[in-house]
């Protein structure tokens, strides 16, 4: 799957729209994340020489397969949209140009709409609030003149 390329760019507005269907999907991978994380260290335990079971370790490695199959399914639903997990606390990014550069506006879970924005592959602790002009109208792209 090739992350970044060829997907959309938004407006804030537009980013805006999807989050009904992004907010519930970004839910979901939190939940599912938290999840496979508690997963992992059981399934390192089960793997340790005389603990547990053959079962065991086949039956954690099931739940660990599933539970990144659901992932990847969440992260597909994200793609269709045209956006992409940014991080999986439930940070979303959506491209964008503002003054004539290609940026990510950011949602995290929480957020009432798309109103922040950080450059393509920088930490979303960096994001910054759109300008007033970008933020109020969602339409405008580039600076005027």
């Amino acid at each position: 799957m090739t992350v970044g390329e060829g997907l959309r760019l938004f407006t804030p507005e537009e980013a805006t729209r999807t989050l009904p269907l992004v907010s519930r999907i970004a839910t979901d991978i939190v939940k599912e994340n938290d999840r496979l994380q508690a997963l992992l260290p059981e399934l390192r335990r089960a793997r340790a020489p005389n603990n547990g079971t053959a079962a065991d370790l086949e039956r954690i490695r099931e739940e660990v397969a599933r539970s990144s199959a659901r992932l990847e399914a969440y992260l597909d639903e994200l793609l269709e949209i045209g956006c992409i997990l940014h991080e999986p606390t439930g940070v979303i990014d959506f491209r964008a140009m503002l003054d004539g550069r290609a940026v990510a506006l950011c949602w995290k879970i929480g957020d009432e709409r798309v109103a922040h924005w950080h450059q393509p592959g920088r930490p979303h602790v960096e994001r910054r609030e759109l300008p007033l002009s970008v933020a109020a109208s969602g339409a405008v792209y580039e600076a005027e003149g």
